[in-house]
């Protein structure tokens, strides 16, 4: 009831003003023993089965997406909402504003979003400071996970650079690492998902992770991608031995939404790509090893879809427009059984 309030109050202002409010309050609220209680009685309890991957101990298996927290400003708070995992990011070299605004769009009656951002963040120093400090105050208590990009004014030929600079500048105090070739936001990244170019990116960056120390290296996918594209990186990421796959991302199918079909830009998430989803975890569960992870993203809006893309075989599964739409109880609802 007390979020079905406040979201009319934020969904009466521009999209990402409002997500740069919800930011700064969750902010404020895990900055003091208060607050954090005052987030845990909102979350509810939720009965947990952990779940066991990558090495590592994930409470449940509902997580928050990249793109909800991309410089890592508000992880406890999302923590004591009972998320089990968090995907910081997309996070770059250097910063950068991202692309022109307006660049947000919510579509309420599909319960989806519309986003063209561009990868805008404060850069890999900045979430390097904060996940320190986060690292260091003992209080961290789920695993969490870098989302890694390029740049906007590196060129192709030069991406990868841009992706072992920030794995490499992160390496110590992330638990794992999603390489981001997927969003529609940066012109030629989606080019990356050809496995003639992804094979030479994914195999410097598992070289250069070896190196420092192996960390979980999963690539994440667009669910654009054709079939056939889709079993070739599956299989790909099998044969290099890579950890998992996230499957997928935003979709250029913004006729999905017939509101959103008029938008020239941005990328769709939210309830409509679900189908798709499900697609995409049974083409890569039948191609990846039973050792490798398969995180599902794309639509998972209620328990039944939460339990739907698990039955087929997703280990782990990340959330963003749900989050938007569902509020504080977000986690409770869909682990509902």
């Amino acid at each position: 009831m007390l979020y079905s309030l406040l979201k009319k109050l934020l969904f009466l202002r521009d999209p990402e003003i409002a997500h740069e409010s919800a930011l700064r309050l969750l902010s404020g609220l895990q900055d003091s023993p208060a607050g954090s209680a005052l987030l845990r009685a909102l979350a509810g309890r939720v009965s947990t089965a952990p779940v066991q991957t990558m090495g590592l101990e994930f409470a449940h298996p509902l997580g928050i997406a990249a793109g909800f927290d991309k410089d890592a400003r508000c992880v406890l708070a999302l923590q004591e909402l009972g998320f089990a995992f968090l995907e910081v990011g997309t996070v770059t070299p250097r910063p950068q504003p991202g692309n022109p605004r307006p660049r947000l769009w919510r579509f309420p009656e599909a319960e989806a979003l519309v986003n063209a951002l561009g990868f805008p963040g404060e850069g890999m120093e900045a979430v390097r400071v904060r996940l320190d400090s986060l690292r260091e105050s003992g209080v961290l208590r789920i695993p969490v996970g870098v989302n890694i990009g390029r740049n906007k004014d590196t060129s192709g030929d030069q991406a990868a650079s841009d992706y072992i600079e920030v794995l490499d500048h992160l390496h110590d105090v992330t638990d794992f690492f999603v390489v981001n070739v997927s969003s529609p936001n940066t012109a030629g990244l989606r080019d990356l998902q050809a496995v003639d170019k992804l094979r030479p990116l994914l195999s410097a960056l598992m070289e250069h992770n070896h190196a420092r120390g192996a960390k979980p290296l999963l690539v994440k996918i667009a669910p654009d991608l054709a079939d056939d594209d889709v079993i070739a990186v599956g299989r790909l990421a099998r044969e290099l031995g890579l950890a998992g796959v996230v499957a997928g991302n935003t979709t250029i199918r913004r006729d999905l939404v017939p509101r959103a079909a008029v938008l020239d830009r941005g990328g769709l998430s939210g309830a409509p790509q679900f189908p798709r989803a499900v697609e995409l975890v049974r083409l890569l569960r039948s191609e990846l090893a039973e050792h490798q992870t398969l995180i599902a993203a794309g639509g998972i809006s209620s328990s039944d879809r939460l339990a739907r893309v698990l039955s087929l075989g997703a280990d782990l599964a990340g959330v963003y427009t749900a989050f938007i739409y569902l509020g504080p109880r977000c986690v409770k609802q869909l682990l509902k059984t």
